[in-house]
């Protein structure tokens, strides 16, 4: 599953940013702004793409914070690390469900955009809560919503044809086993958030 999702977004890094409207992307800028991160927060972009969300997040943090962009995908990867450089950006090539960080890592973990290709959701969400710090938080994140995202995902088919975003009970029992607290789903007409946190002791 991985090898697939990885290849299907490897053909399609250098098209990608094209693929993607601009209206979406004014929706994602809205989130990530309104997530409201700390200056100086440590921040993991989990399935970066071509790095649509890092200016934002790299703005949030400032100069004292950091930001790790990950991906499957070595091309988008690459593509990411052309378009962005900064002293506080690093890129990671990794599965978000078997990362090479250690254990309270992060003050925010971002996934937007890409939770429905992570192939083991459940082991996604445990690794998220061992690598972020005691009280840090995950925001799982689409700029539009859950039906348009499937949908989508559907009408592509093949190797993401059953990249499929589960509804909100779902979501937010699957990061609720993962041990996270304050779990919280919404689907709005043109994004889906969920948000939860490690609790801090």
């Amino acid at each position: 599953m991985v090898t697939a999702v990885r290849n299907f977004f490897n053909r399609r890094a250098d098209s990608w940013d094209e693929e993607n409207a601009a209206h979406r992307r004014a929706v994602s800028e809205r989130i990530i702004r309104g997530l409201g991160i700390k200056p100086g927060s440590r921040v993991l972009d989990v399935g970066c793409g071509t790095g649509l969300v890092i200016p934002w997040l790299l703005e949030a943090v400032g100069k004292d914070g950091h930001v790790t962009a990950l991906d499957v995908a070595e091309r988008m990867l690459a593509m990411a690390r052309e378009k962005h450089g900064s002293p506080n950006l690093e890129f990671i090539h990794a599965d978000i469900a078997d990362t090479p960080f250690l254990e309270s890592s992060f003050d925010e973990v971002v996934c937007h955009n890409c939770f429905p290709h992570v192939a083991d959701k459940r082991r996604a969400a445990e690794e998220m809560f061992r690598i972020l710090k005691p009280g840090g938080r995950v925001t799982v994140c689409h700029n539009e919503s859950r039906d348009e995202v499937n949908a989508l995902h559907r009408f592509i088919g093949g190797e993401i044809g059953l990249d499929l975003l589960p509804c909100i009970d779902e979501m937010e029992e699957i990061f609720s086993c993962a041990g996270f607290v304050d779990v919280c789903a919404h689907d709005g007409e043109d994004m889906f958030a969920l948000r939860a946190r490690r609790p801090a002791t």
